[in-house]
């Protein structure tokens, strides 16, 4: 009995310690609305496309002259206009920009379409 008590106290602090760590991440990932919870699925997916998608930024020369990496905004990049070249580019910024009240973004969407090869 005693060992049963054992292994679920260690499994609820090993649990604990995971929900944690999934809450200190979740903090990291901007979403719309700002306050979304979202699952620990979802917390995974888009952590990695946000993760590709700085590192797509950061990889951009003429980014990190115009100040956006500073910003610490990603619709800060979307909003920066003069570096697109092309019309892909500009629907991004249209579908990815601040949304008007009662507009929906995805701004997980926005992340695949700009990390994808």
């Amino acid at each position: 009995m005693t060992r049963k008590i054992f292994t679920n106290t260690r499994e609820r602090w090993r649990q604990q310690n995971v929900n944690s760590a999934f809450a200190k991440l979740r903090k990291l990932i901007p979403t719309h609305p700002p306050d979304k919870k979202l699952s620990k699925n979802e917390t995974l997916r888009l952590a990695m496309r946000y993760i590709n998608f700085l590192v797509k930024v950061l990889g951009e020369p003429g980014l990190q002259q115009a100040g956006v990496a500073a910003r610490g905004s990603i619709l800060g990049f979307f909003q920066q206009a003069p570096h697109l070249q092309s019309m892909e580019e500009l629907t991004l910024i249209e579908n990815c920009g601040v949304p008007s009240p009662g507009m929906s973004s995805n701004i997980a969407e926005c992340w695949s379409e700009v990390s994808s090869p």
